[in-house]
């Protein structure tokens, strides 16, 4: 959570503060003059019921009734006014809980994201350094799908890699599907359903149960069977290699647009790492090559 952010949700708690001393401070001291006015009230309503010694000094008859009378008004009326501010000071300071509470839920949600963030940069850091190290396509493919499952909680995910020649998507790689043999066997045409669209439109996207289909135009699935899921495209210099893609499902889950920008990151170095391979292999034949044809050649 940004500075600004914990400044805004703090400040009504800081605005509130004075109002609650100032009706604490207004009820205390009503409370003291009400008490002191009826103990006056009372006494000298008593006062002439103790004998003759204090003269009559009412106007009319039976004073002290009215003032009895009056007392017991006032103290009603107390009471039910310290009620109603008792009412008003308790939600006061339920909102005050409410807003304390919904802080430090965002702190602990930032400090959370705070560390899935480091783990996605050590982890990009490591397939990087990894991608460099191995020189086996199939074990990259499998070290990425792993990463995928581990640092976005995520319980399926699949990389197709772009055939040219019939402009289908082939599965290279995938974890967590039920029937994992069909699905590493399974071929899918460039713009039909999900991988496909992201195919076609070379456009990311991400899934949920209540998404807006409307954002992707041309994209047709039943929004009541989708799951937590992002889909983006593998691209190198803006030509399209593949798909990566990862799915959740747990209840209430929803990836965000960091997610998103993380597998894209994720994406972007398989783009490299193919290449990198495709040019390493294309090296490795034309070295052969020439080493045989050199051997072939007579020596004169």
């Amino acid at each position: 959570m940004s500075k600004a952010t914990s400044k805004q949700v703090d400040t009504p708690v800081r605005l509130r503060q004075p109002v609650l001393d100032a009706r604490l401070a207004r009820n205390w001291r009503l409370m003291v003059g009400v008490t002191i006015a009826s103990t006056v009230g009372m006494a000298v309503a008593v006062a002439p019921v103790l004998g003759e010694q204090f003269g009559s000094i009412w106007p009319w008859p039976n004073t002290h009734l009215v003032l009895l009378g009056g007392l017991a008004i006032s103290v009603v009326l107390l009471v039910a006014h310290l009620t109603v501010q008792q009412r008003r000071l308790a939600d006061i300071h339920g909102e005050v809980r409410c807003l304390e509470g919904a802080v430090q839920h965002l702190e602990e949600e930032s400090i959370e994201r705070e560390r899935q963030n480091q783990a996605r940069l050590k982890a990009l850091l490591n397939i990087s350094r990894m991608m460099g190290a191995v020189n086996r396509l199939d074990e990259v493919f499998r070290s990425v799908i792993d990463t995928c499952i581990e640092l976005f909680h995520a319980h399926q995910a699949s990389l197709m890699l772009l055939n040219s020649s019939t402009n289908e998507l082939v599965v290279r790689a995938a974890k967590g599907h039920p029937e994992i043999d069909k699905v590493k066997a399974a071929r899918q045409k460039v713009g039909e359903g999900i991988a496909g669209w992201v195919a076609k439109n070379c456009h990311p996207i991400i899934l949920g149960p209540n998404i807006d289909l409307r954002r992707y135009p041309g994209l047709k699935v039943d929004p009541s069977q989708l799951t937590a899921a992002v889909v983006v495209p593998v691209l190198l210099r803006d030509e399209l290699i593949g798909v990566l893609s990862i799915r959740s499902r747990a209840v209430g889950a929803q990836y965000v647009e960091e997610d998103l920008q993380s597998l894209r990151v994720l994406a972007e170095n398989i783009g490299t790492v193919i290449r990198h391979s495709e040019h390493v292999e294309w090296m490795r034949k034309t070295i052969e090559a020439r080493r045989a044809s050199a051997e072939h050649q007579p020596v004169g």
